[in-house]
């Protein structure tokens, strides 16, 4: 039960971080981290708060990434709460698997239909162009396609935002097709499947 309990708070979080649902998902996550402890039985009040110091590390390694420290140090974090409340390594360490294993895998299923920390509110990629009259975004817009260079300008993960031809142009959702790419990395179009536009790093 506990487990269960400590999973649907990581899923409610996920959800919070990646769809629109951010207001219900928070409300379940408060809820069912509420009842965990609660069906634990906490002593003091200092085990809850390395557990929540720790997820709001985490978050923040995931809004800003290539820091790492903080995602390892909310890591840490996360885990003393847990065990100096729970008591037992082994109960510990099945509750927390369970729950990082079940959004783990939610969270590459939401990768994969496009949900994205800089595209929440939508299921596709779209191009996000400026609110410019037609003439002058005919101008600074570049005509996209395969093998077109350019650069991200916020980290893929595996979503982000970049410009092609100019840096001052428009900025355009992509779909990094291969792992984690930095922010100022040279990248080129691989393909583009209707709205989506999918790069990788320029070699």
């Amino acid at each position: 039960m506990e487990s269960l309990l400590l999973t649907i708070g990581f899923i409610g979080l996920a959800l919070a971080v990646l769809t629109p649902l951010t207001k219900t998902a928070s409300l379940v996550t408060l809820a069912s981290f509420t009842i965990y402890f609660y069906a634990i039985g906490i002593e003091n009040w200092l085990p809850l708060m390395l557990f929540i110091l720790g997820l709001l590390l985490i978050v923040f390694e995931i809004f800003i990434p290539e820091f790492g420290i903080m995602g390892i140090l909310g890591a840490i974090l996360l885990i003393a709460g847990l065990y100096w409340t729970i008591g037992d390594v082994m109960q510990t360490v099945r509750d927390l698997s369970m729950a990082v294993v079940i959004t783990t895998g939610l969270v590459v299923f939401l990768a994969k239909r496009g949900y994205s920390l800089t595209n929440v509110n939508k299921l596709i990629l779209q191009t996000d162009l400026p609110a410019n009259n037609k003439t002058e975004t005919e101008d600074r817009t570049p005509n996209l396609y395969p093998g077109l260079v350019g650069k991200a300008q916020t980290p893929l993960r595996p979503s982000g935002k970049a410009t092609f031809g100019k840096e001052e142009g428009p900025m355009f959702d992509v779909l990094s097709a291969e792992e984690f790419i930095s922010m100022g990395t040279p990248i080129v179009i691989e393909q583009i499947q209707g709205t989506k536009i999918l790069v990788r790093k320029q070699k």
